[in-house]
C-alpha cells in the first residue's frame, strides 16, 4: 500500500522505515489482514525457525493492496463521523443541563440562553469559512485542529467556575465545530466514489440525525447519574476522551488533501454577517434583563439594514466573479429561494420549543433530568419514523407532504397546550407521549423531504455551496429560536413568582407563538401550489 504525506513524499507501507509506517504495520490501523506473507515458518527438513521474509505472489499482492485501501477508506469514514457526531450532539445535549447550570452557577436568564446560543452563533458565522480553510490549507489539518479546539473547549466548559466562563467556552466549542464539521463532507467526497460514496453519505446523514435526536436523552442521563457529584459537567467532559481518540486516530489515518482551485476567504462577508447576528441576538438575549436601554433597542433596529448591507455586498461580490461567503446566484433557483426561509423557520420553532419545554418540565414541574430527556424520546420516535417514510412519500405526494408536515407540527403543539391545560401541574410523561409523537412526526416529514426538495433544484456543481448556506441557516435558526422564545417565556414568567403554576402559565402562553413558524411555513408551501405564486417565485430565476 502507498500513501502521500504532507510533503507529497510517497511511502510504501510494507517496507518504509519511517515511524508512521512502522505504527501502521504494528497496530494494523490500515490493514485488512496481513501487509505481506511475513510470518515465520519452519523450513523443510529443518527444525530451525526461519526469519526469511517471503514476499507474496503478484496476484496476492494486488488483492492485499485492494483490501488495505478498502479498509483505510472505512477507517477514515469512522474518524470523521466521530467529529460530526460530536458537533451535532453538542447543539442539543446542553439543553437538559440548563436548570442545573442555573442552580450551581447562579446563571441568569440571558446566561442560560447564551449557553445554548453562543455555540450555534459562532458555529453559524464560521461554518462556511471553516470549509474554505480546509480547501485552501489542508482538510486533514483543519479537521484535526478543529477537533483539538473542540476538545479543549469541552474541557474548559466542564471546568467552568462561572456562567460567563461557560458561555465563552461554548463559543470556543462552536469555533472548533465550525472548523471540523465542514471537512467531513469534503473528505468523504475525495475518499469515496460511486455506490460507496452514496453509502458513506448515508451513514453521515444517519450519524448526524442520531446526534441531533439523542442529545436531549444523553444529556438527561448523564446529569441524572451525577457522576462523581459533577452534576451537569459530564455533558461536556464526555467529549474529552472521545476527542483525544479522534485526534490521534485522525493523525494516523487521514490523508492530506486540498481543493485543486482553492477559493479565497471572504473576510468582509464574515465580519458583516457577524455584526448582523450580534445586533439581532444580543438584544433578544440581554434586553429584558437590562431593562431594554435605548442603545439596545437601537442595536436591534440596526440589524435590518445590516442584513441589507450584507446582501448587497455578497451580491456585488458574486457578480464580480469573486468567492462570496454566500453565493447569491443560488437564490435564482426557485427551490433554494423558497426552501431557505422554510429551513430557518423550522429550526426557529424546534429550538424554541426544546428550550422552553425543558425549562418548563425541570424548573417548573420538577421533572428529573432523565424524565425530561425521556419526554424527547416520544418526539424522536415520531421524527425517526417520518424521516424514514418521507423520502419514499415525496415522489407520490410532492409538496403536499411538506404542507401536511406543518399541519402535524401545529397540531402537536396545540394538542400539547390542551394537555398541559387539562392536567396542570399533575402532568406526567404518559399524557405527553401522544402530542409529542405527533409533533415529532411533523418535524420528520418536514425536514427530510424539504432538504431533498431544496437540493433537487440546485445544479450539481453548486451543491457544495448550497449545503454550506443551508447548514449555516440551520444554526442561525437555532440561535434566533432560543433567543426569541426564551425572551417570550421569561417575559411571561417575570411578572409572577416562580412557582409550578407560573411556569405552567408561562409555557401555555408561549405555545401559541411557537405555532406561528409552522403556520407560516404551511402558507409558504401552500402558495407554491398556486399559479400566481409560481409566477412570482419564477422571477427569481431570471
Amino acid at each position: 500500500m502507498e500513501w502521500l504525506d504532507e510533503k507529497d513524499i510517497n511511502h510504501q507501507v510494507a517496507s518504509c522505515p519511517c515511524w508512521k509506517c512502522h505504527v501502521f504495520r504494528l497496530i494494523g490501523l490500515v490493514s485488512a489482514g496481513r501487509l505481506a506473507e511475513n510470518e515465520s515458518r519452519l523450513e523443510p527438513r529443518s527444525s530451525r525457525l526461519s526469519t526469511k521474509l517471503e514476499l507474496p505472489h503478484p496476484p496476492r499482492a494486488v488483492e492485499t493492496a485492494a483490501e488495505l485501501v478498502l479498509r483505510r477508506r472505512w477507517l477514515i469514514l469512522g474518524v470523521v463521523l466521530v467529529g460530526s457526531f460530536m458537533a451535532v450532539l453538542d447543539v442539543f445535549i446542553v439543553t437538559q443541563g440548563l436548570p442545573s447550570i442555573n442552580t450551581t452557577l447562579g446563571a441568569g436568564v440571558s446566561d442560560l440562553e447564551l449557553v445554548v446560543s453562543a455555540y450555534s452563533l459562532v458555529y453559524a458565522v464560521f461554518l462556511i469559512t471553516g470549509g474554505r480553510l480546509g480547501d485552501i490549507l489542508c482538510r486533514k489539518r483543519i479537521f484535526l485542529f478543529g477537533m483539538t479546539v473542540f476538545t479543549v473547549a469541552s474541557a474548559l466548559a466542564g471546568y467552568a467556575p462561572s456562567a460567563p466562563f461557560l458561555v465563552g467556552a461554548r463559543a470556543l466549542q462552536g469555533l472548533g465545530a465550525a472548523l471540523m464539521y465542514p471537512q467531513v463532507l469534503s473528505i468523504i467526497q475525495v475518499t469515496f466514489k460511486g455506490s460507496e460514496r452514496a453509502l458513506a453519505l448515508g451513514l453521515f446523514a444517519a450519524i448526524s440525525g442520531i446526534g441531533a435526536i439523542t442529545g436531549n436523552i444523553v444529556g438527561g442521563l448523564l446529569i441524572q447519574l451525577n457522576l462523581a457529584g459533577l452534576a451537569w459537567r459530564p455533558i461536556f467532559l464526555v467529549n474529552v476522551p472521545i476527542g483525544i481518540f479522534g485526534v490521534l486516530a485522525g493523525f494516523l489515518v487521514l490523508h492530506p488533501s486540498r481543493a485543486e482551485r482553492a477559493p479565497k476567504l471572504d473576510l468582509p462577508g464574515v465580519g458583516l454577517i457577524s455584526i448582523f447576528l450580534v445586533s439581532l441576538i444580543l438584544p433578544l438575549a440581554e434586553g429584558q434583563q437590562l431593562g431594554w436601554p435605548s442603545w439596545m433597542i437601537l442595536l436591534l433596529l440596526l440589524s435590518v439594514p445590516l442584513l441589507g448591507v450584507f446582501v448587497l455586498y455578497e451580491r456585488r461580490r458574486t457578480d464580480a466573479g469573486a468567492d462570496p461567503l454566500v453565493d447569491m446566484d443560488l437564490f435564482k433557483h426557485r427551490s433554494f429561494a423558497v426552501g431557505m426561509p422554510l429551513v430557518i423557520l423550522y429550526y426557529v420553532a424546534a429550538s424554541g420549543f426544546f428550550f422552553t419545554f425543558v425549562l418548563f418540565l425541570q424548573s417548573g414541574l420538577g421533572f428529573s433530568p432523565i424524565d425530561s430527556g425521556l419526554a424527547f424520546a416520544a418526539i424522536n420516535t415520531g421524527f425517526i419514523t417520518a424521516s424514514l417514510l418521507g423520502p419514499r412519500l415525496i415522489p407520490r405526494f410532492g409538496t403536499r407532504l411538506i404542507s401536511f408536515a406543518y399541519v402535524l407540527q401545529a397540531t402537536g403543539l396545540i394538542w400539547t397546550m390542551l394537555t398541559v391545560t387539562t392536567y396542570g401541574t399533575g402532568l406526567t410523561l404518559y399524557e405527553l407521549a401522544a402530542p409529542l409523537s405527533v409533533f415529532g412526526l411533523g418535524a420528520g416529514f418536514a425536514l427530510s423531504p424539504l432538504l431533498g426538495v431544496i437540493f433537487s433544484g440546485v445544479p450539481s456543481q453548486d451543491v457544495g455551496a448550497a449545503s454550506g448556506v443551508v447548514s449555516t441557516s440551520m444554526q442561525i435558526g437555532n440561535t434566533v429560536g432560543i433567543s426569541l422564545f426564551g425572551l417570550l417565556f421569561y417575559r411571561f414568567l417575570s411578572s409572577q413568582l416562580s412557582t409550578p403554576i407560573t411556569y405552567l402559565d408561562s409555557f401555555k402562553l408561549t405555545l401559541p407563538f411557537l405555532s406561528i413558524p409552522s403556520v407560516s411555513s404551511f402558507l409558504i408551501v401552500f402558495l407554491l401550489s398556486q399559479r400566481r405564486a409560481r409566477q412570482i417565485i419564477h422571477r427569481l430565476e431570471r
